[in-house]
């Protein structure tokens, strides 16, 4: 009898199979392939760091999303890709989060809080254990797009003519600067910002027009030729530490699973530290290699940085009026940078 329970019972499961009752389980998954563009030209180690996140990002979901990483202008102009995402353009950007502050001051304050941190460690501590990651997700909702994480390239170095040895020296210093926070923070020392595009500030350098330019790290700097004439550089910075994210349409995020949104989540960390390690790396090599050239980096004292951070705060405090939000990010990263002790 056992055995003729047993029979039946493969029989009625060959049956349920046939007809489909077990077939759920057996179904393909969704798979999504996105287009991503970046900010970074292709062949930079930004670029590949990012080439690298989305191969992580294949092997982590065994394919079930495909990312191709487009490099800064492959679809749209650098300044364009949140647009782009909204329209189905494209399916995801990696900005600079400070390039939408003209559609809310909050990306200034969340995405550089110019003078606020010493290292990139700080500031992925403020997004992800405080609340920094909250902050940027209200203010990508009414935009349509969700940022699934924060990624840094490290503190900006400051290519100069003449010595900056500290904040009396930036009187007069004519300095290629944005618009904004950071040229107000430079001015409250007697500098005098210039706002230039970025295909011009080699030349503005080489003809004296500008003295020092806010560009990016400083093996960025000198791969882009600055050091050719610009003989100093402020080392490590003290002015700005950018975060760019991740972000793709809301829509498409509500609709992934939690296991593949946490993964996702994982993977931008993960791209974050990979980044920050190899740009750290290329600036330690690229310090050697110009100081052997002669160029001199200064490292501003420990005074001269908390006096410099501490005209910061009258700075960031302006733009915290400018709306709530702008005022949550700022008085979050203050009560942060109090914990911390970078400022009283």
């Amino acid at each position: 009898m056992q055995g003729t329970s047993r029979r039946t019972s493969l029989k009625l499961a060959a049956a349920a199979m046939a007809v489909g009752f077990f077939s759920a389980p057996a179904l393909a998954q969704e798979t999504y392939n996105w287009r991503i563009q970046t900010l970074w030209q292709p062949g930079t180690a930004n670029q590949e760091a990012f080439e690298r996140f989305a191969e992580n990002v294949a092997t982590m979901t065994d394919g079930q999303i495909k990312i191709t990483p487009l490099p800064v202008g492959a679809i749209v102009g650098v300044n364009e890709t949140l647009d782009a995402v909204s329209r189905g353009i494209l399916d995801g950007q990696h900005p600079a989060t400070v390039y939408w502050t003209g559609r809310n001051p909050v990306f200034a304050a969340i995405g550089d809080l110019n003078a606020a941190y010493d290292n990139p460690y700080q500031a992925m501590e403020y997004f992800y254990k405080y609340e920094g990651m909250e902050i940027l997700k209200e203010a990508y909702k009414p935009l349509g797009l969700y940022p699934i994480g924060v990624a840094w390239w490290g503190v900006e170095s400051i290519p100069t003519t003449r010595r900056v040895g500290g904040v009396a020296d930036l009187k007069g210093l004519k300095i290629r600067l944005p618009q904004g926070m950071a040229s107000e923070l430079f001015e409250k020392f007697g500098a005098v910002p210039v706002n230039l595009p970025g295909s011009e500030t080699f030349s503005a350098m080489d003809n004296g027009t500008i003295e020092a330019t806010d560009w990016g790290t400083l093996a960025m700097n000198a791969e882009l030729g600055f050091h050719d004439k610009a003989k100093f550089a402020i080392y490590p910075g003290v002015h700005s530490m950018p975060v760019g994210d991740v972000s793709i349409p809301l829509k498409v995020w509500e609709k992934l699973s939690p296991r593949l949104q946490k993964t996702l989540e994982i993977a931008v960390r993960d791209f974050s530290l990979d980044m920050i390690q190899t740009l750290e790396k290329q600036n330690l090599e690229v310090a050697e290699e110009l100081k052997a050239e002669g160029v001199e980096l200064v490292d501003w004292s420990e005074e001269d940085r908390r006096e410099f951070r501490k005209a910061a705060v009258d700075t960031w405090n302006a733009y915290a009026g400018k709306n709530e939000l702008t005022k949550r990010a700022v008085e979050t990263q203050v009560s942060y940078l109090r914990k911390i002790g970078l400022i009283d």
